[in-house]
């Protein structure tokens, strides 16, 4: 085959072979160079020896590379019927004579056999011993190839490209065509309107005034004394005109016509802006308004009630209690009527005679109208003036009640409309007098409080000078002071000191014998300096607001040394030498001595006792009275006249799981209570003897986790 059909091959399908003689090797190397492929002529130059895959593989291999089974070999092989593939190493059969004819035959030299005599060598299987793949020279072959495949890729891109447009293009370039075709005709019109359209104009319009001249110069001229009605030949002119110069006046009409479609649409516009729906309010037969939605009614009704007392009369404000009408009406913005004016109308439309008028109201409650509002204010400042008179610089007067001047419509009768002299006389009197209760047998300050609502404070402080230990029969209580319709109130800013008392600080001083003190340092008071508003009410304090509060003098605080000195030494029977070693103290003051020990007691007529704590007395002296004082910090559990034999006692719980048992006390002398706190040291009762005793002691006991346990172990 020549180059060109074999670089065609995979287009054509023709397969690329030649003829095996029976001696291949001695083909010619011209031969051997047109025939196989440049793949096959490197691998024969790097490798001598080549391996050939095994029959029964080969046959395989033949019948996948020839699209059907190799028929078996016959005894003869001719150069028509088969051909040696090199790609892949085997014999295959001619399709048809017309492949045949297309491979030149090859010269036969005489020595050598006839292809129909020779049968196909036998192939070598391969060997297992195979050479390792040269990776190198893979990866440059690899390399080599990229630029094929990007030329490839690049060609088969381009050609599916062109394909796509051809198909698809006429589609894709409608909508830029329309678009084209659009701005062509836009730019078109532009031209026209602003080149075109104004030359024609112009020159249509100096046509126009060339012709007006002439009519103008025609009506001048008299003909046979009459003189031709200008008007007249300029309307005749005007309806001539349309057809003469049909081109300016559809300018004209072109340039006129959005600008009067404009002008329409902004008073429309403007006119709907001006106008909403509302609703048109009918009270009473009569129309009182205009207004947004039905909450608006609400208001100005209850703002009605408000205005008309009830010394106007039930059946006025029965009437305001009527159902309005309401319709759906297009108005302008301006006739909307606010919550003031709706309450205006609504009473003006009720059956009673309204006149306007100046509304006084207390904290809120109506009193009553006066004709005008500057004859209201002259008598409230008339009440006021004489406190104002008495005031110093800094000092603040005013009423105590919030006093408001309302204008509006107001019933005109008596009741309601006051003038300035009975506004005073009302204003002096009192609104309400001081109620007394007069007391019976059996109540009580409480009861009498409750039955009046008041809470016991109040009724005390209604009552400063009355014993409320001692409550008669008979006697009177007030339970409700005299009220005025104003008071007067006088705000003054005073200043005052206070005391600062003094802390007392106790100090253990080993100089000092054990339960006696010294005070070291006296104690003084602070004194702050308080600025505060003190308000009076009619004349009595009522309460005082601080401003500013300032040291001015510091307190000294008072220190008390307590001894911690022993002054004696233990012995059985004698006194004994305390120790804090432990975090306890002696529990006693000057009783220093054990009558008895923790510890089995001798045999008694009962036999041998337990004795679970020690007993301390006074050495050379009686016992009772002496102090008892907390061994430690701790919380009473336990303060009783009579626990069992122990007397008068006192347990004191440390924490930890260890208490303290203080036993036989004088009586009336603890002087603590269940759940009070204590400090180490505290007094908390006097030596007596209460309970199973032979004499006055303590009996001292310390317990932990609830067994008793050597009390000197911890004071000892």
């Amino acid at each position: 085959m020549s180059d060109g059909e074999n670089s065609n091959r995979p287009d054509s399908g023709e397969e690329e072979s030649k003829f095996v003689t029976e001696n291949p090797t001695e083909i010619s190397p011209s031969e051997v160079e047109k025939t196989e492929p440049e793949s096959v002529r490197a691998e024969d130059t790097e490798s001598e020896e080549e391996t050939v895959p095994d029959s029964a593989e080969a046959e395989a291999e033949e019948s996948e590379t020839c699209g059907e089974k190799e028929p078996e070999a016959p005894d003869t092989y001719s150069q028509d019927s088969y051909y040696y593939d090199d790609d892949e190493e085997s014999y295959c059969a001619f399709d048809g004579k017309e492949a045949a004819e297309t491979i030149e035959p090859i010269e036969l030299t005489g020595e050598e056999e006839p292809l129909s005599s020779q049968k196909p060598p036998k192939k070598e299987r391969p060997s297992k011993r195979q050479e390792k793949p040269d990776f190198k020279k893979q990866l440059t072959f690899f390399l080599s190839s990229i630029p094929f495949y990007i030329e490839t890729l690049g060609a088969v891109t381009v050609k599916t490209v062109k394909g796509f447009f051809e198909k698809y293009g006429v589609i894709l370039a409608i909508p830029f065509l329309l678009l084209f075709s659009a701005l062509k005709k836009l730019f078109g019109k532009i031209k026209n309107a602003f080149v075109s359209m104004p030359k024609t104009f112009s020159t249509e319009a100096k046509g126009i005034r060339y012709e007006l001249k002439i009519i103008r110069k025609q009506a001048k001229i008299k003909d046979e004394g009459k003189k031709p009605s200008l008007i007249k030949a300029l309307w005749k002119y005007f309806v001539l005109s349309f057809s003469r110069h049909s081109l300016f006046w559809k300018s004209v009409f072109n340039a006129a016509f959005p600008i009067v479609i404009i002008a329409v649409a902004l008073s429309v516009f403007s006119l709907a802006n001006e106008k909403t729906f509302a609703l048109d309010v009918i009270y009473n037969g009569a129309h009182i308004g205009y207004i947004e939605d039905e909450a608006t009614f609400e208001k100005a009704r209850s703002r009605a009630l408000e205005l008309l007392p009830a010394s106007v009369g039930t059946d006025q404000n029965e009437s305001l209690e009527k159902e309005p009408a309401y319709k759906i009406a297009r108005i302008s913005l301006n006739e909307l009527s606010n919550e003031t004016m709706l309450c205006e109308n609504l009473i003006e439309a009720t059956d009673t005679t309204l006149v306007k008028a100046c509304g006084i109201y207390l904290d809120g409650e109506f009193l009553c109208a006066v004709s005008n509002e500057s004859d209201a204010v002259s008598v409230f400042n008339g009440i006021i003036a004489p406190a104002k008179a008495k005031a110093t610089d800094g000092t603040i007067v005013a009423f105590v009640e919030e006093i408001s001047y309302v204008q509006g419509l107001y019933p005109n009768n008596e009741d309601t409309i006051w003038d300035s002299l009975k506004l005073k006389n009302t204003l002096n009197k009192p609104k309400s007098e001081a109620v007394y209760h007069k007391v019976k047998k059996g109540e009580t300050a409480k009861s009498i409080a409750k039955k009046y609502s008041l809470t016991l404070k109040q009724l005390k402080a209604l009552n400063p000078d009355y014993d409320f230990k001692e409550i008669k029969k008979g006697s009177k209580l007030l339970v409700a002071a005299e009220t005025n319709y104003v008071r007067i109130k006088v705000m003054k800013t005073t200043v005052r000191t206070q005391k600062i008392p003094f802390e007392t600080i106790t100090k253990d001083s080993s100089s000092l014998n054990k339960g006696s003190k010294k005070v070291s340092q006296e104690g003084k008071n602070g004194i702050n300096k308080i600025t505060e508003l003190v308000t009076y009410i009619n004349g009595e304090k009522s309460y005082s607001t601080v401003i500013s509060e300032k040291q001015v003098k510091s307190p000294v605080n008072k220190i008390i040394l307590v001894g911690t000195k022993s002054v004696f030494s233990g012995s059985s029977s004698g006194s004994y030498t305390p120790s804090t070693s432990r975090g306890f103290i002696w529990p006693t003051r000057g009783a220093y001595s054990l009558s008895s020990r923790y510890g089995y007691r001798s045999p008694s007529i009962s036999g041998w006792s337990f004795h679970g704590g020690v007993d301390i007395v006074r050495g050379g002296g009686s016992s009772t009275g002496a102090p008892v004082v907390a061994s430690a910090s701790g919380t009473v559990v336990v303060a009783v006249s009579g626990y069992s034999g122990y007397g008068h006692t006192v347990v004191i719980d440390h924490g930890n799981g260890i208490q303290t048992r203080y036993a036989h006390m004088y009586p009336g002398s603890i002087t603590v209570r269940v759940g009070q706190k204590v400090y180490q040291g505290q007094q908390i009762g006097k030596i007596g003897s209460t309970g199973n005793v032979t004499g006055p002691h303590l009996h001292f006991e310390v317990i932990k986790h609830g067994s008793k346990v050597n009390p000197l172990s911890y004071i000892g």
